[in-house]
Order: structure tokens, then sequence, then C-alpha cells
């Protein structure tokens, strides 16, 4: 089986453009993970497609790596080889849209997809359209509104953020009184959405998900840093222990029935706070920074549960029970 293997930052979706080394490391990290894990199963051939600026993934072979120059286009480049494997496996960024354009690619070149379709990836990825789906059920969820919406009834210091911006990307905090400011600053305020600022532990849940069914693989902490007024993410603790377990696969549970066509590996943003307890923040439908450690933490190859999915339920068999620190820089 012929798997065509995607990372948008370091396989060319920035090709001709700047690439944030910040991102790539990122972006490289989760690539060389999931390579790994395939690389431990049978007869699976990958097709990996690498900017010429990026290095090399270990366990690769030459013949598996097709380099993009900086004139290449993506898309273009994307639909040839669409055509010469069975599965597609993108990692990428929610922002613009990229997420669930790569879905559709894949739809039309008839190749199955490793992702919930792309229907389902227009409401997880973004915000406001999470939120409106979520506030209908059980589940417990930070309050999103449209930036146009205003602070009224909001206390304390809010935060504004990109509606389908990835992780910390453009998220600010502020005061209410700072709000106009800000406003005259962004350059396209319609795409914000405003949350109030809630203290806590960042947390974020991995789990798999199948047809109104989810399976929780571990708990993680994000270390999360707030320097003038702006968040940045510097690293996760993988399968962190905690005593709220059973709460969160209940949680997953829920969110599975709310969104029954998720599906593969998804990543749930967590806040912890301490009289209102967890709260969802956002749903990342795809591989995110704490996948990188969890086969290490748990010995879980999360890679083979995905394809597993595909025909059957997930075994989800831990070999051992470690924390892992994973650091983003």
């Amino acid at each position: 089986m012929r798997i065509l293997v995607f990372e948008y930052i370091t396989g060319g979706g920035l090709a001709g453009q700047i690439l944030p080394a910040s991102l790539a490391a990122e972006g490289g990290m989760m690539l060389q993970a999931l390579i790994a894990e395939l690389k431990c199963l049978d007869d699976i051939q990958l097709c990996v497609p690498l900017d010429a600026r990026c290095k090399k993934p270990a366990l690769l072979s030459e013949h598996e790596i097709v380099t993009l120059s900086p004139d290449a286009d993506i898309d273009s480049v994307l639909a040839d080889l669409l055509n010469e494997v069975e599965l597609f496996w993108p990692i990428a960024p929610e922002s613009d849209g990229i997420l669930q354009g790569l879905a559709e690619l894949a739809a039309e070149a008839n190749v199955e997809v490793l992702l919930s379709n792309p229907a389902t990836l227009a409401i997880c990825t973004n915000k406001y359209a999470s939120y409106q789906v979520l506030i209908k059920s059980t589940v417990p969820v930070v309050e999103t509104r449209l930036l146009s919406d205003g602070v009224a009834g909001l206390d304390g210091n809010i935060v504004i953020k990109i509606a389908d911006g990835v992780g910390c990307m453009d998220s600010f905090v502020l005061c209410n009184e700072e709000l106009p400011a800000k406003l005259v600053e962004l350059s396209e305020p319609h795409r914000y959405v405003l949350q109030a600022y809630i203290c806590g532990q960042a947390a974020s849940l991995s789990g798999l998900f199948k047809h109104g069914q989810a399976w929780l693989i571990c708990y993680n902490h994000q270390q999360i840093v707030l320097e003038q007024g702006q968040f940045s993410l510097q690293g996760c603790l993988v399968n962190v222990k905690t005593d709220k377990l059973d709460f969160y696969r209940n949680l997953i549970k829920e969110i599975a029935k709310v969104l029954p066509d998720l599906w593969g590996y998804v990543g749930i943003d967590i806040i912890e706070h301490a009289e209102q307890g967890p709260l969802l923040l956002e749903i990342n439908p795809r591989l995110t920074s704490s996948y990188v450690g969890i086969q290490q933490a748990t010995g879980i190859n999360v890679a083979e549960q995905v394809l597993r999915l595909r025909h059957a339920e997930p075994v989800l068999q831990a070999s051992r029970n470690e924390t892992v620190q994973i650091s983003i820089k």
C-alpha cells in the first residue's frame, strides 16, 4: 500500500516563500514521528514531498522523497502524486482552509484521505463554527464570539484570536479598554473571535475518532508562555497522570456524538479552571505536537491504529506509562 505523506511546512507548502524556522522545526518533528511509525509496519510504501531547504528525514530513502524547488506549484505536484498512491495523510494548518482544501483535493482524485471529511473539517477548523455546534451539547466549552459582537458581559481580560488560526498564532490578551486600539491595528478584524481570558492549566487530549465513537489515548499538558500580551507554545508534556481520565473519556465520547464524522487522530485543547473545571477551547482534527511523544510515552503506534480504523476499532494497549517532554524551538 502506497501512502502520500505530506507535511505542509516542510513539504513545499511554502515553496518560494519565507520558511519560518520554528514552524519548520515543529512540522519536521511531526513528520519524522509519523514516518518512524509507518516504517514499523509491513507492506507500506511512502511518498514524501520535501522542500529543498529542509533536511531529509531519517529513515527515508531517496526514492521515497519528491524534492520541491522554490518555483514548484504544490497543488499541481500533489495532484500528480495522488494518481500514484492509495492513501493520503496530510499534516497541515487549518488556517485559510489549507487542511480542508487538501481533503477536497484527495476527494477529487478519488484517493482515501486519513482525515475527517471536508464538512467536518470546516466546522472544527473555525473556532466560532465549532462553538456554535458544541454549545448545543453538554460539552463544557469556552464562550466564543465574533469580534464584532463586542465585550458586553465579559469581565476582566479578554483573548482575541483568528477564528481559523493554528495554535497560538495571532492570539492576544488585553483588557476591555485596549480593544478599540487593537482593532485599528488588525488588517482583517472580521477574521477574529473573542473569548474571556480564563486562567488555568492549558491541557490537551489525544484521541482517535470514528463514526461517533472515540478513544482517549492520553492526556497532556501544554507549556504556554504569555509574553507582552501574546501566547507562545514552548512545548508539551505527553501522557501526564490525572485524576480526570474518566471525565475526559466521557468528554471525547460526547464530542464524537456531536460531530459523528470526526475521524482519525484528533487533538482537543482544554483549559482547566479551578472553579469552572475543564473547558474545551478548540478541536484540532489532525496530528498535533503532542503526537510526537505518544509512542515513547505509551508504546502505542498511533499511525498503525489510525490505519486500523479503516476496517476495525483501534487496539490501544499501552506497553509503558511514562511522561515525555516535547520541546518546540
